[in-house]
């Protein structure tokens, strides 16, 4: 990595820092009273059919998924993780 790119790096991440800095406030967040905790648990858990792409039998070996596009004349999409490694793999 060049002096450029490591400079805008410390310049972004400085900047992020500050922004932070700056939202955070001098109140306490209050605690969630325990009978409401329940309710506030449903209200943000996954609803259903609110993320159809996990009822999705999803394939793990690269191999068959392969096989099984070019079979059924589907499409291949792969996942992976931020380094580019396979699921998994990280």
């Amino acid at each position: 990595m060049n002096w450029k790119a490591s400079s805008v790096h410390l310049i972004c991440f400085s900047i992020l820092v500050a922004s932070v800095r700056i939202g955070i406030a001098d109140e306490p967040i209050a605690s969630i009273p325990s009978e409401k905790f329940h309710q506030l648990h449903a209200m943000i858990k996954p609803q259903p059919g609110e993320s159809p792409w996990r009822e999705i039998n999803w394939l793990t070996n690269v191999t068959e998924a392969r096989r099984r596009a070019v079979a059924e004349d589907k499409p291949l999409i792969i996942f992976t993780a931020a380094d580019g490694s396979p699921i998994g793999r990280t």
